[in-house]
């Protein structure tokens, strides 16, 4: 899976709406609202100065449930770690894959079975630009 777009985060939007509560209550479901909001700009972008969004495209990633057209929030300073889902610079493009350590080698590996691990050799322009902390897509 590929980046289309990398975008920088404007610090003066924001949005806020009460919180409900999706409550069963046999077959139907009830909203609840509580008395308190939640400011997305807030719970998306804590830290705005190390955030960053990206579009997406390609379907690596469907396993992840990050689909082509998707947002992706992240974080540039968050370190690396196993399992975490990345934006990746590799040879000049920049990628979505999964950081996976094995054998005290690096790989990037998609989560979809039609692609395999990329191993990351000495020789590589390799570099991880960040870390996937928010996922935005449309049902």
């Amino acid at each position: 899976m590929k980046v289309k777009k990398v975008v920088e985060i404007k610090t003066h939007y924001s949005f806020e709406a009460p919180v409900l509560s999706a409550g069963k209550y046999g077959r139907s479901i009830k909203l609840e609202e509580f008395h308190e909001s939640l400011d997305l700009n807030s719970y998306l972008v804590p830290d705005p100065q190390n955030i960053f969004l990206v579009r997406v495209c390609g379907e690596s990633m469907i396993d992840k449930q990050i689909y082509d057209g998707d947002i992706l929030v992240i974080n540039r300073k968050e370190q690396p770690a196993q399992g975490k889902i990345v934006i990746a610079s590799l040879n000049g493009e920049m990628a979505v894959k999964i950081f996976s350590i094995r054998d005290g080698k690096v790989y990037l590996v998609s989560a979809n079975k039609k692609f395999l691990p990329i191993e990351i050799e000495g020789f590589m322009e390799f570099q991880i630009q960040g870390v996937v902390k928010h996922v935005i897509h449309s049902i």
